[in-house]
């Protein structure tokens, strides 16, 4: 039986007119009627009646198309709920999702056609990993250092959490033009003496890296967005410590310049919760995220 027949039956039920429902199924009134034939030849019974006025449905139709609405609805359901099992809801942090991730979806996209990814982006680490630990996202992709989740300085998450790090994402001290730091090389002591780093905010990954790798006593000035923090370098208002994703376009262009500083990376890091299954749905997004 053609599916698309029967759900035109059922909407003229419906909509009980063939020009409304020629217009709700974006079809020709003639398409319609057509579609209706078709039916009833198949079923070998008539559905609707028809005169002057219209069509109308006969009691018999009426109950069959009653009947064939619950089930075409029940059918529905059954595809979403499969297409459901073939996606996985990703929370990433807002600044991975926007810089790395586009590249991840369409390596995704192109091995694994039939996966949907839905994104959630969040500036707030611990409101992705809340989100992880009651089931609301698959798996979270962080900026991560060290042996466990949370090392880098944002608190351990309660959840027992596998991760595996993807890759290693380099970072690179970045000031202006004719800074007195560049073209030499520079230790950690003479960037903490320099007392002009910025950053982001308090919870923010960059912000972590710079005390994790400089000291936690180091005084920051917190600006706003990763834009904001790149405009403040080029105006010559300070230096900081971003991943080289977030500043490669201005390295290029030379509006910023890195130093000649010995920056350890960060890991790009995929979070999931301890569960066999989640672990082999995953496979698909560890692939595309060593390969993007």
């Amino acid at each position: 039986m053609d599916l698309s027949q029967l759900r035109t039956a059922v909407a003229l039920l419906q909509h009980r007119t063939v020009n409304r429902t020629a217009a709700a199924q974006r079809l020709a009134p003639s398409s319609v009627s057509d579609r209706i034939r078709r039916l009833e030849a198949e079923l070998g019974a008539p559905l609707f009646t028809r005169d002057r006025a219209g069509m109308h449905p006969t009691a018999a139709g009426r109950a069959y198309l009653v009947a064939a609405s619950s089930a075409l609805a029940a059918l529905d359901g059954a595809a979403e709920q499969l297409r459901d099992a073939l996606c996985l809801n990703v929370g990433a942090q807002a600044s991975i999702a926007d810089e790395l991730l586009p590249a991840v979806l369409d390596e995704l996209q192109r091995t694994h056609a039939e996966l949907r990814v839905r994104l959630r982006p969040d500036a707030d680490r611990d409101r992705l990993l809340t989100a992880l630990d009651r089931g609301e996202i698959d798996a979270a992709v962080l900026l991560d250092t060290g042996e466990r989740v949370g090392d880098l300085g944002f608190p351990a998450p309660a959840a027992d959490l596998e991760h595996l790090d993807v890759r290693d994402v380099p970072m690179a001290v970045v000031a202006p033009p004719g800074h007195p730091l560049l073209g030499r090389p520079v230790t950690m002591a003479q960037i903490r003496n320099a007392g002009d780093l910025i950053g982001r905010e308090p919870r923010c990954s960059f912000w972590m890296a710079a005390q994790w790798w400089i000291g936690p006593d180091v005084e920051l000035t917190a600006v706003g967005g990763l834009a904001q923090v790149r405009e403040w370098v080029a105006a010559g208002r300070g230096i900081a410590l971003l991943p080289e994703f977030a500043v490669q376009a201005d390295l290029d262009s030379g509006r910023l310049q890195a130093l000649d500083a010995p920056t350890p990376p960060l890991r790009l890091r995929l979070v999931w919760r301890d569960d066999q299954n989640a672990a082999d749905r995953l496979k698909p997004l560890l692939y595309a995220l060593t390969r993007a």
